[in-house]
């Protein structure tokens, strides 16, 4: 897999699908590389190109000690440039839907359309910022075993716990599993830390569709609402029986959702 140098930080990315066809760069979420969504991405590489790139300190992807999201969406534009990527769809999840937006804000020129799944413009309440930093800071520290259940009940619904205790087990490994979290650590802190965009976002103009998993406690249905209302002519979907990994949970449903908006013709 390729690693390119930007803005002097090593970020690796892969191809799957077939070059001619058009091309989306699908950015994942803190914690989950890109193989962890990929029955999803399997089956929207069977109608499209899909570039998925490493997180900052994600896989084998460097990162900086101090990170904005705004760096970081600047780092992803030039690999964009590098790469020869231009009219591109951005399918961001969590963090990847945050620098998507500012991408949009920054470097409209670059996309085609946004696709925003589990994200939000705005900052995390105080009480949600404080938490979900407490298990961070264990998760960096090396007390994975120790926060792992806690963690998972943020990112999976009820129903996935009950149905599909086999994806729960695997997620759980993999995050116990990861051997060095410092650079995983600082990307988060870059959204920790993150500028509210919330009063900017109506300047986006690229097409967008927004997804939420209806019980996600982090990016709420809210939080989509919000960024859809804001956001010219934007589809808002909310997705029963999912949370945070809602692309994980309901892959064929999203890829289907994604696959529908895409084939739309663009308004004038």
């Amino acid at each position: 897999m390729p690693i390119i140098l930007i803005n002097d930080v090593a970020l690796r990315y892969r191809e799957l699908g077939n070059r001619d066809n058009q091309t989306i760069v699908f950015a994942s979420s803190l914690l989950w590389r890109a193989d962890t969504f990929s029955e999803l991405l399997t089956e929207l590489a069977k109608e499209y190109h899909l570039v998925l790139p490493d997180l900052h300190g994600h896989g084998a992807s460097e990162y900086r000690e101090a990170m904005t999201l705004e760096g970081m969406t600047d780092d992803f534009h030039l690999l964009m440039r590098t790469l020869g990527l231009t009219k591109v769809v951005w399918f961001g999840c969590s963090i990847g839907g945050m620098i998507g937006m500012r991408l949009s804000l920054a470097h409209p020129e670059v996309l085609d359309s946004l696709v925003l799944m589990a994200t939000s413009a705005q900052r995390d309440p105080s009480t949600i910022k404080a938490a979900t930093l407490h298990l961070w800071k264990m998760f960096r520290d090396g007390d994975r075993e120790d926060i792992a259940d806690a963690a998972m009940k943020l990112f999976f619904a009820a129903k996935t716990y009950r149905d599909r205790p086999e994806l729960i087990k695997q997620c759980r490994a993999e995050l116990v599993g990861t051997k060095d979290a410092r650079g995983m650590f600082a990307a988060a802190l870059a959204a920790f830390n993150r500028s509210d965009i919330g009063s900017e976002i109506h300047r986006i103009k690229t097409r967008t569709l927004v997804i939420a998993g209806r019980e996600d406690p982090a990016a709420t249905p809210a939080q989509a609402d919000f960024i859809a209302s804001q956001i010219a002519g934007a589809e808002l979907k909310i997705i029963d029986d999912a949370s945070h990994l809602v692309g994980i949970e309901k892959p064929l449903e999203i890829a289907k959702l994604v696959r529908d908006f895409l084939k739309q013709a663009i308004p004038a």
